[in-house]
């Protein structure tokens, strides 16, 4: 009977010590003492990318609602990707949102994948054999069985992909060269 006692005691004695010695306070970087600056949240907007009729930006993002000018380094390659769905991070300034980063999701209606085209080499897919790769934006790298002449021309390119239902490269674009 006194050890059904004493094991729910240990237990909460492990907790409050266990507890009382975590390290809880941010580590501060030499001679900037405590304080740290202010953090800036990014916001994800999605949308279908067009082309600008202003001298603002290059492109905007049409949301259901309205179109929100793009501008930024970030937003580099989206003009190549007119009518594309995509995921664009960033912050919205005065007028308009400067995009750190994007990702195509859909071109056409399909799903796709947004990637760097990267050759395989026998360490990286296991074998004694050559092969090809999307080094997704956000992800792995997805290996590419058979892909077609034409987009082994690009490369080191940022591109997306459409697959077929077997896995074939389908359809490509190029997003940036």
């Amino acid at each position: 009977m006194r050890t059904t006692r004493t094991i729910p005691i240990l237990i909460a004695a492990c907790l409050v010590a266990t507890a009382s010695c975590s390290d809880t306070g941010a580590p501060t970087s030499p001679g900037t003492g405590s304080q740290a600056g202010p953090t800036t949240s990014q916001t994800t907007l999605y949308g279908t990318i067009h082309l600008s009729q202003t001298k603002g930006s290059e492109t905007v993002l049409s949301l259901g609602d309205g179109e929100v000018p793009l501008t930024g380094a970030g937003s580099a390659g989206l003009a190549s990707v007119e009518n594309a769905e995509v995921e664009v991070r960033g912050q919205f300034n005065a007028d308009s949102f400067v995009v750190t980063d994007f990702l195509v999701r859909r071109v056409g209606g399909s799903d796709v994948m947004d990637g760097v085209l990267i050759a395989l080499y026998d360490q990286e897919i296991g074998g004694n054999e050559f092969g090809y790769g999307l080094s997704l934006t956000r992800g792995p790298i997805v290996s590419l069985p058979d892909p077609p002449a034409e987009l082994i021309a690009y490369i080191g390119q940022r591109v997306w992909i459409a697959e077929s239902g077997d896995g074939q490269a389908s359809a490509f674009g190029i997003i940036s060269r």
